[in-house]
């Protein structure tokens, strides 16, 4: 397998759907001279991968034949486990957008690939974990400055025709369960936000369904309860029916009130002593947490160390969504 000891490196991309080509210029930004390798059906070559001067193959075998420092998996989120088990097999490292499986039998598939391949980098794409202002948030709680948290709520959604305005709706992967769709797994950052800010819970209980008309087979909506012994109790929101995009997060602590909100660009902490540090607009720039954690992905393979969320983290944020759903599909 070659190695990133330079910017001369090849990479298996698979899906180059809208995140998937966020990834390659990210890649390219970073390192400007890689060459890239699309698995795609019918190995179908278009302006995008003739642009960046990507080779276009069909099959998975080919790809590997062309020795990839690392791959980027980018393609729905239901078709990960066919791709990361000989991916692992082969000791590629590899990018998993999230979620990184979407059911309960490739939970357990992977796990245990994982395990027999404990040595080979990877990174799990909850990018929200590298976004300055909530690093910063997570650096609040931690440090007490609220007190013991008791309760609190993670709210986010968004009109789904909005998300993708030049594509319909009915036809994306967050329109179909078999895909990976459905906002549990769709939003499964609020879920990998709160055992990231809060840590493990062991008692959960969910709603949810499809319930607007939005012309899709997947839930819609939820609402999620979940605690441990001594708490805190969290209530996590998660829709496709939002006009006005929300992702709020409230944490509710003996001392005082923390207030993350991402539309709002505002870190607050009121009822309380302690003050949120003064942050600028870039602390709330998703896009430039994509290029933070492909950077630390890259790091990490250049350097043979573990990332700071690698598969096995992936997993935990996959299997809390995957018992959510179980509870509604129930």
């Amino acid at each position: 397998m070659a190695t990133v000891s330079s910017d001369k490196v090849t990479v298996l991309v698979v899906g180059t759907g809208s995140i998937g080509r966020r990834h390659v210029a990210s890649l390219r930004h970073l390192l400007p001279d890689s060459r890239f390798v699309f698995l795609r059906r019918q190995a179908q070559a278009d302006a995008y991968s003739e642009g960046v001067g990507a080779r276009v193959v069909a099959s998975l075998d080919e790809a590997m034949a062309a020795k990839p420092s690392f791959a980027v998996i980018a393609a729905p989120s239901a078709h990960h486990a066919e791709l990361i088990l000989p991916l692992l097999a082969a000791g590629i490292p590899m990018y998993i957008e999230k979620p990184v499986v979407t059911d309960r039998a490739q939970l357990e598939a992977v796990e245990l690939a994982a395990d027999a391949a404990p040595h080979v980098v990877t990174l799990s794409g909850c990018n929200l974990r590298f976004l300055p202002s909530l690093i910063a948030a997570r650096g609040l709680l931690h440090g007490g400055a609220i007190g013991r948290v008791v309760r609190a709520s993670l709210q986010t959604g968004q009109w789904l025709p909005d998300w993708r305005p030049a594509s319909d709706y009915r036809a994306s992967y967050s329109a179909s369960p078999d895909l990976g769709g459905g906002v549990v797994l769709d939003l499964v950052h609020e879920l990998d936000a709160a055992r990231w800010l809060l840590g493990e819970f062991d008692t959960i209980t969910a709603l949810g369904g499809h319930l607007s008309s939005l012309e899709i087979a997947s839930e819609d909506a939820a609402v999620i309860a979940m605690t441990r012994v001594n708490g805190p109790v969290v209530a996590i929101g998660l829709d496709y029916v939002a006009r006005v995009p929300i992702r709020r997060y409230e944490f509710f602590g003996e001392k005082g009130t923390l207030t993350w909100d991402l539309p709002a660009r505002r870190l607050e902490i009121v009822a309380g002593e302690a003050r949120a540090p003064a942050l600028d607009a870039a602390a709330f720039d998703v896009p430039l947490t994509y290029i933070a954690a492909m950077r630390e992905f890259v790091e990490c393979v250049r350097d043979g160390r573990v990332s700071s969320q690698d598969l096995r983290e992936g997993l935990r944020s996959a299997a809390l969504a995957i018992r959510i759903n179980e509870e509604i599909r129930a």
